[in-house]
């Protein structure tokens, strides 16, 4: 069946406009592909289209910088997925090759805008967390960038983050021992979750220094004390080991 070039062109313009109106209230990013369509001929417009991603949006910061909910609109207008389920072949196959799906996952990058950094100011990035203070559980050194900052935790209060700001402080911290017991299972299974892993409150370089400085100062805390009692006083409470023996 022969095509109505002109026709399909002018049905094309036309979503390429609407879609653009949606997403750019300004109308430019419209009236910049109008003035450069307008000089085209069909074969010129046909030919356009084939090279690799021809339509770029055009953004100008706080004037052309579409909220996510246009560009959720502007998604459901073109008819194009959100969200789908992906296909992990590496976790589980059935007896006729057909893999388990994960959950509905973004399929599109929404532009989530990085928090400012208020007074800490990051000029590097690290890619390991080996150099570590092992008195206050803090990174050190090259690898001290991967510190999460005061502004970074209370950013994730604020917007309610709570199991974020968790696994940021007890797994991705100074809990060396819930550390190690994620990167295990990550080596044998692929993936990890919080409710794999328990922490225990005593697990944690930094609680455990907090709590000798305030003893330190005749101040209990419940930080790592449970009743009154010491951790390792806790351990040894149903032992017949008492006291301490020198050999």
């Amino acid at each position: 069946m022969a095509v109505n070039i002109k026709q399909a062109r002018k049905n094309v313009e036309k979503k390429i406009y609407d879609t653009f109106n949606i997403l750019d209230k300004t109308g430019k990013n419209s009236e910049f592909y109008k003035q450069k369509f307008a000089k085209m001929s069909d074969k010129e417009f046909l030919d356009f289209f084939k090279q690799d991603f021809p339509i770029k949006f055009q953004m100008m910061t706080f004037e052309i910088d579409p909220s996510i909910e246009d560009i959720v609109k502007g998604l459901h207008f073109l008819k194009v997925p959100i969200s789908e389920r992906v296909s992990m072949p590496f976790l589980y196959e059935n007896k006729n090759g057909e893999a388990v799906q994960s959950l509905p996952v973004l399929v599109v990058f929404l532009p989530l805008k990085r928090l400012k950094q208020m007074v800490q100011k990051k000029t590097g990035y690290s890619v390991d967390i080996a150099k570590r203070d092992y008195r206050t559980g803090l990174l050190i050194d090259t690898d001290k960038n991967a510190n999460s900052t005061d502004r970074e935790f209370e950013s994730l209060v604020v917007l309610g983050l709570d199991k974020t700001l968790h696994e940021l402080a007890t797994y991705r911290a100074d809990s060396m021992k819930a550390k190690n017991e994620f990167y295990n299972q990550i080596n044998i299974t692929g993936l990890v979750s919080e409710k794999d892993v328990p922490v225990d409150p005593v697990d944690s370089i930094a609680r455990n220094l907090i709590s000798a400085y305030l003893l330190g100062c005749h101040i209990n805390s419940n930080l790592v004390n449970m009743d009154n009692y010491l951790p390792r006083t806790l351990r040894k409470r149903n032992t017949d080991t008492s006291g301490v023996h020198r050999q």
